[in-house]
């Protein structure tokens, strides 16, 4: 009889807070139940789509990095790899 493969899950990634864990500790304390529970539902309301745009940027510096990978989706297109 064939024993069943043991499948693991990865481990989780270590939490990482830049900060000491005395101040971290501090800021948990100073926390309101409420006000975390009320974050905690906001964060898991799904978002309307679009959201937030782009910042606005230098358009210079973008274009030329779009026209650059436009011409070059059209090269590979048109000319193969």
């Amino acid at each position: 009889m064939k024993k069943p493969k043991i499948r693991s899950e990865p481990p989780e990634p270590p939490f990482g807070l830049d900060m000491p864990f005395d101040e971290a500790l501090k800021r948990f304390i100073q926390a309101d139940p409420k006000e975390v529970e009320a974050n905690v539902k906001r964060a898991k309301k799904k978002k309307p789509p679009g959201g937030k745009g782009k910042a606005p940027s230098d358009g210079d510096v973008d274009q030329k990095a779009v026209v650059s990978l436009r011409d070059r989706r059209m090269s590979k297109r048109n000319y193969g790899r």
